[in-house]
């Protein structure tokens, strides 16, 4: 399975608003009263307010100079080991510093970088081509338009692309086959298109992607300009799109606050407590995973592996049986979700989970639930079970004692 970087952030971060569409701005709130001031100053419709706790592990340098800033109340602070560091961070706003000026020179700075980037478009349908080149260059993108392989392989050589964006269904020769006939472009990020079925296409980013191709998604027609803006982000922030990830990590906790793990990525795991982590990105092998743990002096019961729908564990026998192998060597299993759309009734049946991360949106959903209702039978299912469940609620803003009466034992 892929899994893409922003399917990893949703994991690692808690958006504080449900906004919807592109946003080329984040702005990290990193305590309450950052939150709340942000949200009082009316922020521009291109900044994406994020909810954010700092810790000791975060790199600060350069983690924010470009794309984003965070801001913080340096009283809510007050101690912390990492107060240093994140007061002379680039991009890191006190609240009485100009951080709205700061936010405005990150959107110029995007609108620069698309104005300089090379697009490349492989398209030989010459309507298609035709509007896709239009729509681009109204986004600010300059766009090279090409018909068949030959050419595009000339504009490649000439070495100024730096985004392709290509149909896979050419008529002369498919998509796939040019690409694999030269890997001299594996590091060029890649942009599939096409009418398929979107398991077609996702089957075509898979192939790609497994012989070392730099596919940065591949997308249904007609292109939607949100999405192929999200992912031209993923191209500016480069190595510290990935930084942040790395940087940020979710504590679980009962109510009355002792922790039960951190969740992060596997490359940057805490040195302390126990370790939560994603299933998807980790080896599919159960020896290679638990080599791992014993490298880092950890036993399996020490671990908690964090599985999402989107896994498709009933389906996919590979990382169903390291989840089975995992776990009866000790490891314990969380259920993350983030909405009420198919709940997995099957799942928390087949396996022995003991936790169930709620995302916030699906908290939203539960709290209103009707009686009886599916989610609400759902939710029930889970208590009979004995699995915990814990709030998207970093920041402590949600009503602890409301919680408790529907069942939650903590927050993450």
């Amino acid at each position: 399975m892929i899994i893409t970087e922003e399917e990893l952030m949703a994991l690692l971060e808690s958006p504080a608003e449900e906004g919807t569409g592109f946003h080329a701005v984040t702005l990290y709130a990193l305590d309450n009263q950052a939150y709340h001031h942000a949200r009082a100053s009316g922020l521009p419709s291109h900044v994406q307010l994020w909810r954010a706790r700092p810790d000791a592990s975060w790199q600060w340098a350069g983690l924010f100079a470009s794309g984003a800033i965070a801001l913080f109340d340096p009283a809510a602070h007050q101690g912390a080991d990492y107060l240093a560091a994140m007061s002379q961070g680039e991009g890191v706003y006190r609240l009485d510093e100009p951080w709205q000026d700061a936010l405005a020179l990150r959107h110029r700075q995007w609108g620069d970088w698309l104005a300089g980037l090379e697009i490349l478009l492989l398209e030989d349908h010459p309507f298609q081509g035709a509007q896709l080149q239009l729509q681009l260059r109204a986004l600010g993108l300059p766009c090279r338009w090409v018909q068949d392989g030959a050419a595009c392989l000339q504009a490649l050589a000439e070495g100024n692309t730096g985004l392709l964006l290509c149909d896979l269904s050419l008529a002369e020769q498919d998509a796939i086959s040019l690409l694999l006939a030269n890997p001299q472009y594996q590091s060029l990020p890649l942009i599939l298109l096409s009418a398929h079925e979107q398991t077609l296409i996702d089957g075509s980013r898979r192939l790609l992607h497994d012989a070392g191709f730099n596919v940065l998604a591949a997308l249904a027609k007609p292109l939607q300009e949100e999405e192929l803006l999200r992912q031209l982000k993923v191209i500016y922030l480069g190595p510290q799109h990935r930084r942040r990830l790395h940087g940020l990590r979710r504590t679980i906790r009962t109510w009355q606050g002792a922790s039960l793990g951190t969740l992060s990525l596997q490359s940057n795991p805490p040195t302390g407590g126990e370790l939560w982590l994603p299933l998807a990105g980790l080896s599919q092998e159960w020896p290679e995973l638990k080599a791992w743990l014993e490298e880092l002096g950890r036993a399996p019961q020490e671990l908690t592996l964090v599985i999402q729908r989107r896994d498709a564990l009933l389906t996919a026998q590979a990382p169903f049986a390291l989840v089975l192998q995992a776990s009866l060597a000790g490891v314990k299993l969380a259920l993350l979700l983030d909405n009420g759309e198919h709940l997995p009734f099957d799942l928390i049946e087949r396996l022995p989970f003991q936790h169930l991360l709620l995302g916030q949106r699906l908290a939203q959903e539960w709290e209103s639930a009707p009686a009886d209702s599916l989610l609400d039978r759902f939710m029930g299912r889970v208590r009979d079970l004995g699995i915990a469940i814990y709030l998207d609620d970093s920041l402590n803003l949600q009503d602890e004692e409301r919680w408790r009466l529907l069942g939650a034992a903590g927050r993450w």
